[in-house]
């Protein structure tokens, strides 16, 4: 399954159980809309609001075997020592845990020292 069908999955999924958001194309290209700028660089393939209380979450979709980038965990811990729910989500439970406050970056950094450390 590639990385966008992956996006879409979760998104429809949040959406159909009450949350809102978005889908961003962060990568480069120059069209008539964005004319060269966009979003910081980082920034996550899904972002939206928690339904009931409207929290603010970033939810950076990755492939099984998907690494984040240095700009990617950059903006995920300048968002968590922010308080905004976020975190890597390789599929639909893991976004959910996401937005549920159970799954942070943190993990994800956690599990990446480990694979450096084998």
């Amino acid at each position: 399954m590639k990385e966008l069908d992956i996006q879409k999955s979760i998104k429809n999924s949040l959406i159909a159980i009450g949350h809102r958001c978005w889908q961003v194309d962060s990568g480069k290209k120059l069209t008539y809309k964005t004319r060269g700028f966009g979003l910081e660089k980082g920034f996550p393939d899904l972002f939206g609001s928690r339904k009931g209380d409207n929290k603010l979450f970033f939810v950076e979709v990755k492939k099984s075997d998907g690494v984040l980038s240095d700009d990617q965990k950059a903006f995920l811990l300048a968002a968590h020592e922010n308080g905004i729910l976020n975190g890597v989500a390789r599929n639909v439970t893991e976004a959910i845990e996401i937005i549920q406050g159970k799954r942070t970056i943190l993990d994800e950094i956690e599990v990446e020292e480990i694979n450096n450390e084998i």
